[in-house]
Parts: C-alpha cells; structure tokens; sequence
C-alpha cells in the first residue's frame, strides 16, 4: 500500500502542548538523561572500529531533545516521510558539542546508489561514536530515495542491500535510543524494504526497535505521527512476512499491546490529541494488517476518524473504508464512521478534480469494504455506482489485474448489473467493458491464479459470457499453480457461463489431480462438490468432457465419500446431480458409502417439498393450456403445476397430461436461466439449466423438451394470441421441426425455423362447443417436454478477506426441470383411444384432404396458427393477419366431413 507525502502538510508545525511533545517537557527529560545515563556499554558489539562511549548528562541530553523536536517533529502527515526532515537539514546528531562533519552530509544524496557511497565511507565512523541519529537520518533517506537503475526491482534490490548494512550495526545501538523517531524511522524504512530481503534483517531488529519504544519515557515523549508510523511499519513487516512465508511476525511480540494501548490513551484523551487525518488513517489500515481488533483501540480511533472523515484525501477514505470492513466494524458503533466515510467519498466524486485523485486501487478498495461492510441504503448504493462509473469511465487505465478483478468481483457480489430490472440493464455493459479492458495486450499478463479466478467467478455470478479469446491471455498459465479455491471457483464458473476452452479446463482438472495427490485435505468440501458440479456440466452428453477431467471425476468422487459428515444440502445435491449424469465410477465411488447416498437422495427430497417458487408467468402458461383444454384444442385430459419428476432435482412447473396416456412438462425459462450479454437468444442458457434439460430428455425421452423463452412470451399479451403460440409449439413438435427454445436447452445455437406443410389442421372452436367426430386421422405420436424456466437459488461463496486479494469459493446449485410426455396431434375430445390407420388408409386419408379445401379458421386462431412462421423474437408484437370472415354452415360442413370419413373407413 503506497503512501504519499502531503506537501502542503510538511510545512504545518505540530501543536506546542500536544500530549508527548512540546517545550514543556524538556526540563523534566534533562533531568531524567542527567540520572538515567547509562554506564559505558564496553561489551556491546558494533561495526569494525566501534569503541565505547557514553552520553553527556544534562546539557547534550537537552541538546539531543531539541535537535530531535526541530529535525523529526516537522509535522508532516505523511507515512512515507518517517521522520521528516531527519538527514535532510543537519547531518549527523552523535554529540550535542561536537562539530558535525561535513562527510556526514546526506542531503546531497539524491539516489540510493549515492546514499551507498556514502554509507560505505561513513558507517563504521557513525558505529564509533554510536551516532544513532545520523543513523537514523540514513534509513529515512533509504526509504525515500529510489535507485539510479529504472525499474522498481532495482530500487529494491539497492535498499535491501543498505538495510543489510545499516541494521547489524544500529542493532546493538537500539538500548541507548533516546528518541521515540529513532525507533519509528528505522521501522519504517525496514517495512519499505521488507518486502525485497529474506526476513533475516527485520527479525532482528524489529523486535528490539519496538521493544525500546514501548519504553514508558519514550512512549510519553513520542508524537501522534511517530506512534502511528511505528504502527503502520508493523502492519507492512506483518504483511510482508505472510507473503513470504518466513520473517518476524508483530503480533507474536508482546510489546504490541502496550504500543496500541499508547495510542488509545492518546485518543481517549483531551480534545487537542494531536492525531491528523492521515495519521488516524495509517492507524487504521495498521490494525486491519495485523488483525487487532480490540475495541479499547478501534471505538475511539472510529470516533477520530468520523470526526476527521471531511479533511480525509481520496487514499485516507478508501483506506478507512477497507480497513473497517477487514475489522469486521460492522455494528452500530461504528455506523457514524461508516457513513461520514461514504459521505466523504461521495462527496469527492462530485467534482473532476477530486475524483481523480482516486487511484484505480483507492476505488477497488472501496468496492472491496462496500461489499463486506453490506451497508444498505442508498448512500451505499450511490457511492458503488459512482466508482463503477469512473473506473469504466477511465477505460480500467492504470488497473492491474488485481484491482480489475477485484472490482468486478465485487460489484457482482453487491448485485451490480444482475438481474432484469431497468437499472440492470443500463448497468451491465460494465462487465463487458472490464471484460474487454482484461483481453487487451499485457493487462492480464503475470496475473495470480487468484485474480483470474475473481474474475470469471464475478463474470459468472452475473451471467456475463465473456469472449474464449480472454482466456488467452495467461490463463491457462496461472492456473497451473492456483491453489485448490482458485481451481474449483475456475471450472464452477466455466461450467456456469458454459465457456469452453480445452486447454483451461484440463490445466484446472490437472492442477486439482496434483493438489487431490499431494494434500487432500486441501480441497474443502464446498471446493469438491463444486468442481464435480462442474464436471457433470461440462461433460455435455454423457461421460467427462476432457480425459483429464475423466481422470479427475471419480478422484473427486471418492474424496468426498471421506467428507460425509461436512457437506450440507447444497453439497449433497450438487453430488447427486453429479452421479445422475456422470455415471460409471463416479455413481461407483458414490455408492461405496450408503450413508452418503441416503444423505443425497434426502437432500433432493427436502428440495422437492420446499422448491416451490410459481410465477405469474407459469401461471399464465397453465391456465392458457385449461382454456385450450376446455376448447378442445389439445389432446389435454388435465394440467398440473409443481409436480415431481423421477430423475429430476426439483420440481416441474407444469404437466400436462394427454388423452393416450402420455405427459409433458412445461418450463417457463425466466431471465436468471439465460447469459445476460446474449439477449433473446434461446441457446444461450447458463450451465444449471442446461444440466436440467439434460435430466428431463433422459426422464422423458430426447425429442421431449421444449423450452419457453420468457421474452416469447411476455411478447403476447393477450389470450388468444397466448393459446396461439402454445399451439404453434406443439405443432413444430408434430412435424419435428426444431425449436428454437428447445434447441437452446443444450447451450447450442438454436437452428432457424424452418416452413413445416402440417398433415392435420387444428379443429375450428365454433359456438363455444367442442366438435366431436367418431374418427379421425392420427399423425405418429413423438414424446415431447415443454420446460419452463424459473429462477435458481445461488449459494453464497466464501470471501476470504485480505487486503488486496479477496478470495471467493462456492457453489451455485443446479436447477432442475422434470420432463413430460405429450403427443405428437390434436385428438377429438370425445375419442377414449386412438385409431390405428393403416398405411393405405393413411394415403386415402391424404389424397381425400388435398382435394377438399382447406376449411377456415376461426378469428381468434388464425392471427397466429394459420401463418407458418412465427414472428422473430425482437418484433414487439406479432404480425397480424387480415381478418376472415367468420365461417358460414361450420356444422353442416362438419357433419359432411365426418360422413364422408366415416364411409372412407368403412
């Protein structure tokens, strides 16, 4: 987290009666040098020609009081500037009385290359004389300066390289530190180099630097900016050691307590503490890194930083923001803090000016604390917009993958862009345009597992199908050595936004193996039940998709048998959805556990007596078949809703059951069934549903699913026109036409519709009866299934909140729709069987029905059956035809048909 100097702020002089600082207090601290000085340190060891020497009571203690207030007590709010001005004014600092050499001079130095000449000539001088304040002067100026060689690896291999030299030799120096800046300078010059050394150098030191400060003279002596600096210096060193995995962690020293509890006495104290904007800030964002949570500390740091939150910069609030929800500040205590913050950040965004002094970093952490912190209210609300905004208003410029996907990661868990409504829709492009701000050359490249894995399952979360040619961009690369969350969330996402790419998935199903191999205790339950989720997803027809992920399947399979007693109901039915499609040795590992089995199939069973979810528009689908029903139009002896299918998770929307026997479901698909970048488009379904139309074929044969798209429908608004489009439907089924919708139940393009010449013509609706007839002729009968979509519940993923990089796994349990048989014509409503028409029938029947004209239909029916194309799916209403007129002698022309067809047969 980088930290930048407020200049206009450097020039501000700290207040002179501020608790720990002032003029006041030097008499008193003269007094304390005079009897506290120590003995000569004979055996402490130092750089080569150091030798012993002890200070000068009561004048150079004075002395060295004052040098400190003037050179370290500048005022300046910035963490980055340490102490000051210390190594730019007067060098040296060993003896109040002796003549500074002008060798010691560092205020010449303008690179680090510089700083390390000077260093060499100087350090075992400085050792000599146990000069820790030029000491200091050195590692503030090391932590400052940058590296003559471009590039920040060499501005980091160069401070390293001086830290190796200057920590050994203040080290056995720190006992006589007589300035609180002394310690929090070399703090935190050592955290700016932390991140480039092996560890071994802060280990050392730290410790003892934050031991000696801790002292209660120096605590009483020490400013709000050195307490703070000190702070934020043990929240970077704990952060670097965490990435590294090796070094000195703060939170194991015990003197870590006493340092927060000066800080909160400070902040409990008068009004006049003395703690600034940035310092209140540096506090704050310290305790999030190093996990301190004790409330004595953050109730009035909170109480602070509300009352500072109008003077807080653009880093400031975003970093208060991050830091409380990483504290987990979440209570009523803390709702004052939270929203002067947000009214702050909006306020900023007001005009152009303070809007850009947000960093593409200070945005996604804001995005970041929102999503945790769950605020609710508009404020909230307007301050997420306001970012998504301006970061896609910048094109994503300056992002780097972290804080790409980190953005997208989320607003998609905040519900950004999801969804049907108006205010969604005006919001999606933003997923498309960080998409496209990730496929441009080089923003992706070194990305961690971790980041793309944020940003496929953000990109899933809302339905956006980003190109494959995204994937291109290292993908495949880093996920070879993502952890086991990164793996499992990578394949949940692909499987959901049915985003194909070999090479990914078996790169994802590769590193799973390997992780499954070297530590199975790494692939929690949730990761498993996903990635096997996932699997039966992407094995399309039947069987794994990739022979890696055929390797991976029944490895998966048997490692979740060891985690019986974990998975919960979402798990369990992920799992039985699994061993429904996969089969073979994933069913086979499966089984080996009947507890687990019986687990599954309840688990599917509480789903089916609680997944009732009817919508107005499954609604309207069933009583549009009653009233075909009740006409007589269709084959229909009864209509149900929210009937259980075998084979099938869940429920069906509607069955309708035939005349011979035979059923069919019908599934609304609502918009949550369908990719959100891929209007009206029936193929375009999202990986649950088309798991779910994979049951219901096997339930109910391969030629037994349609799909009703929602915007078909909501495209007809009134009855006739309503009944008119099931009627088509059916009718496409009848001639094994494809449908589109039924088409898309795979994910496939749907195939255009194509002129279909239909054997039989639906019966006239005359004088509101039923028409009757002894016989009639039959087209074969196919098994067909209606599914209607509706809305599947998602499972929370879990958020391993971090500071740059949260983490997110789960999964999104799968729908499922049950399959119904319907027949293939209409059937007369009073006929109890069908009629076998032999072959030569059926040509009589044919050549008697070219040489009749076709008899008219009534209004109602022809607007919409009588045409043989239906309307594209973006026309708002559908074409209408020229009104007929109404038929004339209906009966007696069905009485002579009936006759002539009765004697034909006879």
């Amino acid at each position: 987290m980088r930290h930048t100097a407020d200049p206009a702020s450097r020039r501000r002089a700290p207040p002179p009666l501020g608790a720990g600082g002032g003029l006041r207090q030097l008499l008193p601290l003269a007094a304390w040098a005079r009897q506290a000085a120590p003995a000569p340190a004979t055996g402490a060891p130092a750089a080569a020609g150091a030798r012993s020497c002890r200070l000068q009571p009561g004048r150079r203690a004075q002395q060295q009081v004052l040098a400190a207030a003037g050179r370290y007590g500048s005022g300046s709010r910035s963490s980055s500037d340490g102490g000051g001005r210390a190594g730019r004014g007067r060098a040296g600092g060993g003896g109040g009385g002796r003549a500074r050499d002008p060798a010691d001079d560092m205020t010449v130095c303008r690179t680090l290359d510089e700083l390390q000449v000077v260093i060499d000539q100087r350090l075992a001088v400085w050792c000599e004389r146990q000069d820790v304040m030029t000491m200091s002067a050195a590692f503030n100026l090391c932590g400052k300066l940058e590296s003559s060689h471009a590039g920040p690896a060499a501005t980091a291999a160069a401070r390293a390289g001086i830290m190796a030299a200057l920590a050994p030799a203040l080290l056995p120096l720190v006992p006589r530190i007589r300035q609180p800046a002394s310690c929090s300078i070399p703090l935190w010059a050592l955290a700016k180099a932390g991140a480039a050394s092996d560890g071994r150098v802060e280990s050392q030191l730290a410790p003892a630097l934050l031991q000696r400060l801790v002292n209660p003279v120096l605590l009483g002596m020490a400013k709000p900016q050195e307490l703070s600096n000190a702070l934020y210096a043990l929240g970077k060193l704990r952060e670097d050691q965490q990435q590294r995995g090796s070094g000195w962690d703060p939170t194991s020293s015990p003197h870590l307590i006493a340092l927060a509890g000066a800080v909160a006495s400070r902040l409990r104290g008068a009004l006049g503490h003395g703690f600034e904007p940035q310092h209140v800030s540096n506090t704050l964002w310290a305790c999030a890194k190093l996990g301190y949570r004790d409330s004595y500390l953050l109730l009035p740091l909170a109480e602070a930083t509300a009352a500072l939150a109008r003077d807080m910069n653009a880093q400031d609030v975003a970093n208060n923001l991050w830091a409380l929800e990483v504290l987990g500040c979440t209570g009523p205590e803390f709702r004052a803090v939270l929203e002067a913050l947000c009214g702050a950040a909006l306020r900023r965004f007001q005009t152009p000016k303070e809007t850009a002094a947000f960093k593409p970093q200070g945005l996604s952490n804001i995005l970041l604390a929102l999503e945790g912190l769950q605020l609710g209210g508009t404020q909230s609300e307007q301050l997420a917009a306001a970012v998504a905004v301006e970061a896609m208003r910048r094109g994503f410029a300056g992002c780097n993958p972290q804080e790409l996907s980190n953005s997208a990661w989320a607003l998609a868990k905040m519900g950004y862009g999801a969804g049907a409504t108006s205010q969604a829709m005006k919001q999606s492009p933003w997923y498309a345009a960080v998409a496209a701000a990730a496929q441009r050359p080089g923003v992706m490249a070194g990305a961690k597992p971790q980041a793309w894995a944020n940003l496929l399952y953000a990109l899933a979360l809302v339905r956006h199908q980003p190109p494959p040619a995204l994937l291109d961009a290292g993908a495949v690369a880093a996920m070879q050595r993502g952890n086991a969350q990164d793996c499992a969330n990578t394949l949940w996402a692909l499987a959901v936004l049915q985003l194909r790419h070999a090479g990914l998935e078996a790169a994802v199903c590769g590193r799973l193996g390997e992780l499954l191999r070297l530590g199975p205790e790494s692939l929690a339950e949730q990761n498993l039940c996903n990635s096997l989720w996932a699997l039966a997803v992407l094995a399309g027809g039947g069987g794994p998709a990739t022979p890696a992920a055929a390797a991976l399947a029944p490895a998966l399979a048997r490692e979740a048998v060891r985690w019986r007693e974990e998975l919960n109901g979402d798990g369990l039915r992920q799992l039985w959805q699994a061993r429904q499609q996969l089969g073979g040795e994933v069913a086979e590992a499966l089984a080996r556990s009947p507890d687990l089995l019986a687990a599954m199939e309840a688990a599917v069973a509480a789903e089916r007596a609680t997944g009732l979810n009817t919508s107005r528009t499954q609604e309207q689908v069933a009583e549009a078949l009653r009233r075909l029903l009740q006409k007589g139009r269709l084959p229909i002896v009864l209509v149900q809703t929210e009937v259980v299918a075998e084979g099938v998770l869940g429920r069906v929307d509607i069955v309708a059951d035939w005349s011979d026997g035979r059923r069919l479901a019908i599934e609304v698909d609502g918009p949550d069934h369908f990719l959100t970048n891929r209007k009206d488009d029936p193929s375009a379904v999202i990986g649950s549903t088309a798991l779910r139309n994979r049951q219901l074929r096997r339930a109910f044969g391969e030629g037994g699913l349609v799909c009703v798209p929602y915007w078909e429908w909501d495209e007809r608004q009134t009855p006739s026109f309503q009944e008119a489009y099931l009627l088509q439907r059916l009718q496409d089924l009848l001639s094994g036409a494809p449908s589109g919708a039924a088409a898309g139940g795979e994910g496939s393009a749907a195939a255009p519709r194509r002129k279909q010449q239909r054997t039989t013509q639906p019966q006239p609706d005359t004088a509101g009866t039923t028409t009757t007839a002894t016989t009639t002729a039959v087209s074969s009968q196919t098994r067909r299934i209606l599914v209607v979509r509706r809305k599947a519940p998602k499972q929370d993923l879990q958020h391993d909140a971090t500071c740059d990089a949260p983490s997110a796994s789960g999964a999104g349990p799968a729908e499922a729709v049950a399959e119904v048989a319907t027949s293939g014509g209409p059937r007369p409503a009073a006929a109890g069987a069908d009629v076998a028409w032999a072959p030569g029938q059926q040509q009589q029947q044919r050549q008697r029905q070219l040489q009749q004209p076709s008899r008219p239909e009534p209004e109602a029916v022809a607007a919409a059956v009588g045409r043989r194309r239906r309307p594209a799916a973006k026309d708002p209403q559908p074409q209408q035809q020229q009104t007929r007129p109404p038929p004339q002698n209906t009966r007696k022309r069905a009485a002579a048909s009936n006759a002539h067809a009765a004697a034909a047969a006879a």
